[in-house]
């Protein structure tokens, strides 16, 4: 099952319409293979968690999910554009929290 933080669906709505299709369509594949994304770095404050990127239109408009795996669900953290720090220590610190009012 795919849940996302209250933050991330903060995100999500906060898309342009086709980028937010496109994640949305990723993101069912991704409840059917949560192990795809790339683990972050062991250094990163995100260490633990995965990403994957989506490609809205060619190489400019990019979006990273950010996500945890836990148990058979998936945890969507966050919801960026490529060019955001991705080094964001508040946004990193803490693990998902079906709680967290973003």
């Amino acid at each position: 099952m795919i849940y996302l933080t209250p933050r991330a669906e903060a995100q999500l709505r906060e898309l342009p319409e086709r980028a937010a299709r496109k994640i949305a369509r990723s993101l069912r594949l991704l409840e059917s293979v949560p192990n795809s994304g790339r683990p972050y770095p062991r250094d990163s404050p995100f260490a633990g968690s995965f990403y994957k990127n989506v490609f809205v239109r060619s190489r400019r408009w990019v979006y990273r999910v950010t996500y945890d795996v836990v148990g058979d669900d998936v945890w969507v953290r966050y919801l960026h554009p490529s060019r955001y720090p991705m080094a964001h220590a508040t946004i990193a610190s803490a693990p998902p929290d079906p709680a967290d009012d973003g």
